[in-house]
């Protein structure tokens, strides 16, 4: 199997149907394969998949757990079961919209071994909205081509749904099973981390998916509370990662700096401005001294 394209979900009745037609629209001159992890939706979630996998037998597969997991237990359920050479995310509220995706990335990963990832432009749906983005990480691989793993390290500003990356550095530098100990609340980043550390990125300056902002998300929702908390776990992925792989060309001030100023924009755009001058500040002093 090439590539391994992996969606856990719950609770997803509204828009899964969206993500698995743009999984069975991709022309690929290669096999591919679709993971479905239900983690125990108690919705209509698991009667929509398993029409699909009915359907398509030979490209679907269903992992259904009968209790909730959590997204990263689910995660690894889905990466044991696949067998691609390649890992491709579409979580279950996201879906692609460029029928040859996964085609564009995989012929470049497999033209240039040295490249572990790959990633393209995105928009973000919005209220019904779409926004066109991925300026960002242009400029980014542009201003900084020999410091990609520093600047992810100051910022995650890659969307899921836009990534494919290569399953032998994925295993050789990824450990599920200990980011599960450590309570990570998120599977993304600290594989964005560990792969880009030990491997080259790709930018494919295509648009290739969409990425729903949803308020049951951790890391968009409307719970301050909720969203501090999710930024708490960011930094502790942080340490995990500065901690076995280090702090590349970034000194610890930097980072503190940068978290300092996310967690008092939350408090900013949350209305909670005494509250805001006053993490940032304290923040500040800390890193600093």
């Amino acid at each position: 199997m090439k590539v391994s394209v992996l969606m856990p979900t719950y609770n997803h009745e509204t828009t899964i149907s969206q993500a698995v037609e743009s999984f069975l629209a991709q022309k690929c001159t290669f096999e591919i394969e679709l993971w479905i992890g239900n983690d125990a939706s108690p919705d209509k979630t698991l009667q929509i998949v398993e029409k699909y996998e009915k359907q398509f037998p030979e490209k679907i597969k269903i992992i259904n757990h009968p209790t909730n997991l959590g997204l990263l237990k689910n995660y690894q359920s889905l990466i044991n079961a696949s067998t691609g050479e390649y890992f491709a995310i579409l979580e279950s509220d996201d879906y692609w919209i460029s029928d040859d995706k996964l085609q564009h990335q995989i012929d470049f990963l497999d033209a240039h071994t040295d490249y572990g990832i790959s990633v393209t432009r995105w928009k973000n749906e919005k209220k019904g909205e779409l926004i066109p983005c991925g300026d960002s990480i242009l400029e980014m691989t542009k201003k900084y081509p020999s410091e990609i793993y520093e600047r992810f390290l100051l910022r995650n500003i890659l969307k899921s749904p836009t990534v494919c990356f290569r399953r032998s550095v994925f295993e050789q530098y990824c450990n599920v099973e200990e980011y599960i100990n450590a309570g990570f609340k998120t599977f993304d980043y600290p594989v964005w981390l560990s792969v880009i550390r030990h491997s080259r990125f790709h930018f494919l300056d295509e648009t290739t998916a969409v990425y729903r902002f949803m308020d049951s998300s951790i890391s968009n929702t409307k719970d301050i509370n909720r969203k501090i908390e999710f930024e708490e776990n960011i930094e502790k992925i942080r340490v995990y990662i500065i901690g076995k792989y280090g702090l590349g060309t970034l000194k610890w001030y930097q980072i503190r700096i940068r978290e300092t100023i996310v967690k008092a924009r939350i408090y900013f755009r949350f209305g909670r401005f005494g509250k805001s001058t006053t993490t940032f500040f304290s923040g500040l002093w800390k890193a600093i001294f």
